[in-house]
């Protein structure tokens, strides 16, 4: 069973990256990818200009956690600022995903 904590911190981690990703106008959508007719995965796509991330709301909270990071690494941050355990996991990637 999960702890209360690890539970807390899985949403702060998500709020985190939900404010970075607004500071580069990039959108993050949680949304349902299971329709058979149409195969849809979690992933990064720009529509009308505008940058946006789709994530299968249906994944764990750290496999979400992992994929938003890994689509942030396609993006230079070096000039704005970002929660630090974004940074470190943008700066030093974990072959075997999030968390370490």
């Amino acid at each position: 069973m999960p702890h209360a904590n690890t539970d807390a911190l899985t949403s702060s981690r998500l709020e985190d990256l939900n404010d970075t990703a607004r500071k580069r106008s990039i959108e993050i959508l949680f949304a349902d990818l299971s329709d058979p007719e149409i195969p849809t995965q979690s992933g990064y796509c720009k529509i009308r200009g505008k940058d946006l991330i789709v994530v299968d709301q249906r994944l764990s909270p750290d496999r979400q956690i992992e994929i938003i990071l890994n689509i942030f690494r396609r993006f230079d941050w070096e000039n704005v600022y970002i929660a630090s355990w974004i940074r470190e996991h943008l700066e030093n990637p974990q072959p075997t995903g999030f968390p370490s």
